[in-house]
């Protein structure tokens, strides 16, 4: 998206350019890489977590452990206005059916977690280091997960503008209350064909990024509940079948993690909302 030319972009979608633009905001894209050989403290989706030798492994509300989605350690990533530049960001799910994901009270840490670690302690010795009980655990055929594998993270950062999944992108490009109230006013013989298919193709938000628009199968979870409409994506973990990776997220799905501005100026991750959905 850093490189896009506005020449290449649709005539029907050139009216609205301006509107566009103004949505710009930085992302970090990421891709996966298996590797199983990766230091406690390195950024990963999946595998072993940094985890102090004092501190308790994450379990959800039935004592049942939580498993590593993703870990960001900030110092390897690109500079990033609204991210910590140090510390290890974490974000554990559950294995029961739904994920550990509470699609009712989104930000309740009951069957997931999200941890920050402001000190990072590059000493193995003072890191937990056998996950043994666990992942025995895991591997039982009644716990359940999107995700099989350890990947090293690639960040790439990009200009991503507004996507067409996100609830205000009706309001903030098309001056209409939703997306699909443009449709009756389209002058154009298809609105799926001449304008929201090409948007799609050009402002694509699916993948795994950090920070930016994101991108469901189903619906955002913000457009009907006013107390987290304000809140912006923090990570998107996508499902992910490309050079042998191993995410899927029921019907090939994808997860969200959604933070209030204010709340990740703070560090503080505690009201952090989980939400997955799948086609």
């Amino acid at each position: 998206m850093m490189n896009m030319s506005w020449s290449d972009i649709p005539e029907t979608i050139q009216p609205y350019k301006e509107k566009i633009l103004i949505t710009a905001t930085p992302s970090l894209e990421m891709t996966l890489v298996s590797d199983d050989n990766l230091a406690l403290w390195q950024s990963k989706v999946g595998g072993a977590p940094y985890v102090p030798v004092n501190h308790q492994y994450p379990i959800d509300s039935n004592s049942i452990p939580l498993k590593l989605l993703a870990q960001i350690n900030f110092s390897e990533i690109p500079l990033h206005p609204d991210l910590p530049a140090t510390g290890i960001l974490q974000f554990f799910i559950g294995g029961d059916d739904l994920y550990g994901a509470n699609f009712e009270k989104g930000q309740q840490q009951n069957g997931f977690r999200v941890l920050f670690f402001d000190d990072v302690i590059l000493d193995k010795t003072q890191l937990q280091q056998d996950f043994s009980s666990y992942l025995t655990q895991f591997k039982d055929e009644e716990y359940y997960s999107p995700i099989s594998g350890q990947y090293r993270i690639e960040f790439k950062p990009v200009v991503q503008y507004i996507s067409v999944d996100d609830f205000s992108f009706g309001q903030k490009v098309l001056a209409v209350e939703q997306l699909y109230d443009f449709e009756e006013q389209f002058e154009g013989e298809d609105f799926y064909e001449e304008w929201l298919e090409p948007y799609c193709e050009k402002f694509s938000a699916n993948g795994h990024r950090l920070m930016g628009y994101p991108f469901f199968t189903q619906s955002d979870p913000r457009e009907y509940e006013k107390n987290i409409q304000d809140y912006v994506l923090l990570l998107q973990i996508d499902s992910d079948a490309s050079e042998g990776n191993d995410i899927m997220w029921g019907d090939v799905g994808v997860g969200n993690f959604f933070i209030h501005p204010d709340d990740l100026k703070k560090r503080d991750f505690s009201k952090v909302l989980y939400n997955w959905d799948c086609s």
